[in-house]
Order: C-alpha cells, then sequence, then structure tokens
C-alpha cells in the first residue's frame, strides 16, 4: 500500500540483531510462531528481551521447501554508528543459541565467532504478518538472490510494513523502503561502492526517528551519497524539534533542525491494520554548514 507518506526517517532503532535461520513456515508473530520447540524460543526471547536484541527469523530465498536444515546459521549483528560489523556461528541446533556469549554482543564486544566481511542484504517477506510484504517483498528478494545469493535472506518483520518492499543492509543498519525488484541490485552495487541509495532511504537503525529523517532531508537538500559522508557529532531535542548536527566531508558541520508532528489524518498503516493511526511526519526547519 502507498499512502504518499514520506520515507524519511521511519527506520527501526535497533543496535543489537539475533538473526536465526528457520526455513519456515512462519507465523504472524514469527519468533513465536513457527516449527522450533516453543519452550526454547520462549528462552530466547527471554534472554534477548533485557539485553536488548531484536530477533528476527531468516531464511534463504532459494530453499527446498518444507525441509528443516539439519544445521543452521544464526547471526549477530551489531549495528552502532561506528564500526559496526556481523558475526556467524552454524549451530548443530537452534538450543546452540543460548550457548552464545550473547552478554559480550550486547556491550558490542565480538562473542568470538565468525567475521562476516561482506554486506548482508535481507529483504522482509513476512507474509503471514502483513501481506504487503510478501507481494512486494518476495520480486526483490528473488533479484537480489539471483545476483547475491550468499549475501541474501529473507527475514520476518523488522518493521515499516507500508513501506514494502523493506530492505535492511547489515553491518551498517540501513533502511531501504518501497525498492522496486528492477532496483534491488543496482541498490546493492550502489551499497558496495560505499554509497547510500536515497531515493529509497529510510534511516539508520542507529539513530532516533528525528535524526534518521535529519540525514534522510540532509542528503536530498546536498546530493551527499558516501554511506560515512555525514558522521553525526550531536543531537538534542527541543520539543517536537531535533537539532543533529553531522560532520561535513568538505570540512565544517551541517546543522540540521526538523520538527516532528502528527500527520493530519489517520489512516491504515498495514494492509492488516485493524484501527487508524496519524503517523509521525518530519518536516526541515532548516539547514545550514557551519565553519569548525
Amino acid at each position: 500500500m502507498d499512502l504518499h507518506e514520506s520515507l524519511h526517517g521511519t527506520a527501526s532503532t535497533v543496535r543489537r540483531w539475533l538473526l536465526l535461520e528457520e526455513p519456515g513456515p512462519w507465523g504472524p508473530e514469527a519468533v513465536r510462531d513457527n516449527r522450533l520447540d516453543p519452550a526454547l524460543m520462549a528462552r530466547i526471547r527471554e534472554v534477548a528481551r533485557p539485553l536488548r536484541m531484536r530477533v528476527v527469523l531468516i531464511r534463504r530465498v532459494l530453499r527446498r521447501r518444507g525441509a528443516s536444515p539439519e544445521r543452521r546459521r544464526c547471526l549477530l549483528a551489531w549495528t552502532a554508528p561506528e564500526d559496526g560489523w556481523v558475526e556467524e556461528a552454524v549451530l548443530d541446533g537452534p538450543e546452540q543459541v543460548l550457548d552464545l556469549d550473547l552478554e559480550a554482543f550486547a556491550r558490542g564486544r565480538s562473542p568470538g565467532l565468525r567475521q562476516v566481511d561482506h554486506p548482508l542484504y535481507l529483504v522482509c517477506t513476512h507474509g503471514s504478518h502483513d501481506p504487503c510484504c510478501a507481494e512486494h517483498g518476495r520480486p526483490v528478494a528473488r533479484a537480489l538472490a539471483d545476483g547475491l545469493p550468499q549475501q541474501t535472506w529473507e527475514v520476518s518483520h523488522i518493521g515499516g510494513d507500508r513501506f514494502a518492499a523493506n530492505l535492511l543492509v547489515l553491518p551498517q543498519g540501513l533502511y531501504y523502503g518501497r525498492v522496486p525488484a528492477d532496483a534491488a541490485v543496482s541498490l546493492a552495487r550502489t551499497h558496495e561502492r560505499g554509497e547510500v541509495e536515497v531515493p529509497y532511504f529510510r534511516g539508520r537503525t542507529t539513530y532516533g526517528f528525528g535524526v534518521q529523517a535529519a540525514e534522510c532531508l540532509l542528503r536530498g537538500q546536498t546530493g551527499i551519497r558516501g554511506i560515512d559522508d555525514l558522521p553525526l557529532r550531536s543531537s538534542r531535542s527541543e520539543g517536537d524539534e531535533t537539532v543533529a548536527v553531522f560532520a561535513a566531508p568538505q570540512g565544517g558541520s551541517y546543522h540540521v533542525r526538523v520538527r516532528t508532528t502528527a500527520a493530519s489524518d489517520d489512516r491504515a498503516l498495514t494492509c492488516h491494520a485493524q484501527r487508524e493511526f496519524a503517523p509521525p511526519q518530519h518536516e526541515l526547519v532548516d539547514w545550514h554548514l557551519a565553519s569548525d
């Protein structure tokens, strides 16, 4: 569904990702509704919650239907503002998730697994949660898997069903929305050149919504595309406004002021929504380049 809502500042705010391979099927709440042992999954959720980890399920796009892997991958992704990373374990059984050093991971330290040294592209295809994700996400996942099979995963709900097809890029934690299938591989190649595909950019998982929006809007104003070209120096909130300061690639700093308000009308935010809400919207109030 497309309500012509801006993508800016809509990425889920997550720094710690626990991604567990489970080929499916996934029910509406994938981490709870799957073929794995319910008691085990409840324990994993119980351990992850105080450590502020987002647990999601992943699966390969091209897989044997109904097959359960004898061994499965577990990925731990740290998407802090600087030095994000992903590490991988191959488990003999899903219960081995609880043997990983999740306490170290929660502090941003390596749990001692195998480092993943290439970007990962995770496309939400969670149709039982919202049919928009399956309808729009699966063509994107297939397109990426055709060109980048080892780097592409389907992922369960990651937020923003109304922006399907949604794509999460790790380890940077970049969210993209409304990605068309014929632009998916180009977006991945753009990422591997170290650039953001600005028209589809929703924000970074490491920033609050106002700062996400400030980065998106600033990129739109300046044309700056480098992933690392606008490191955040500081941010503060003043009522309904956010002021974010980004280092400028040419020297000095960009000061960006964004106002966040509720949309003027309530709307269904997903294809399955039972109630309507007024989503937040972000408006660029002012931006300027200041010398240091």
